[in-house]
């Protein structure tokens, strides 16, 4: 296993995929847990044909966005519904640690499955640290979830690949103020084990209002993304 680490500097998540999966016009990726299609639009737009899967959306009819496409269905990370090497990358963006535990070694297995002689595994997930996760730990403390995905990386996706290659980017996410960040956390709750109360407590509240006075109200967060090849 060769394993190269890099670091992009500051960019949009997007940008943070593109620049690791290099070029994707043309290519059939698969995005599990793909929540509304946000990425899935986006790989789309580079021209990317794009299976979205993920256990909490109402299935999508297929959407043409410049050259490529993108389509969202219902299934869990260790069952996707698609054949045995369909896929030139499978992708997990800020979702493998949403994946229960036990069937995480199972959701990379099924992403092995699924890729083509040459295809690549890309997993992006967010580090426990820097302001964002400062300020959100109170009512959505990730710390645990996120070493459980690092864990099943290293336990059953590096010795299922020839190579390893680990990059780092800083995204930076905006906001008004207090009152805007809570609506945004508000409206992921649909995905996450929190309540509207949680997040407006008056602890977030002074934690928000700290990071703000140091580092103004676009905090950054930085990301690690796993390509295995």
């Amino acid at each position: 296993m060769a394993t190269i680490t890099s670091d992009l500097g500051e960019m949009a998540r997007i940008e943070g995929l593109l620049a690791a999966l290099g070029p994707v016009s043309g290519k059939r990726i698969i995005d599990i847990g793909c929540g509304e299609g946000v990425i899935a639009r986006g790989l789309a737009a580079a021209g990317a044909l794009v299976e979205g899967y993920d256990p909490f959306i109402e299935p999508s009819e297929t959407t043409r966005v410049g050259d490529g496409w993108y389509r969202l269905s219902k299934a869990r990370a260790d069952a996707i519904p698609e054949p045995d090497g369909s896929a030139d990358a499978v992708l997990f963006v800020f979702s493998l640690h949403h994946v229960p535990q036990p069937t995480m070694g199972a959701a990379l297995a099924e992403a092995r499955r699924l890729l083509k002689p040459g295809g690549v595994l890309c997993v992006a997930e967010p580090l426990a640290e820097g302001p964002a996760h400062y300020v959100m730990a109170p009512y959505h403390d990730e710390t645990e979830v996120r070493a459980n995905a690092t864990l099943a990386l290293a336990t059953h996706a590096t010795p299922a690949f020839d190579k390893e290659t680990i990059l780092f980017f800083s995204e930076g996410r905006s906001f008004a103020g207090f009152d805007d960040y809570a609506t945004q956390a508000i409206g992921n709750m649909r995905y996450n084990d929190y309540t509207e109360a949680d997040v407006l407590s008056t602890e977030v509240r002074g934690r928000f209002e700290a990071m703000a006075a140091e580092h103004g109200t676009c905090f950054e967060q930085r990301v690690r993304v796993n390509l295995f090849a």
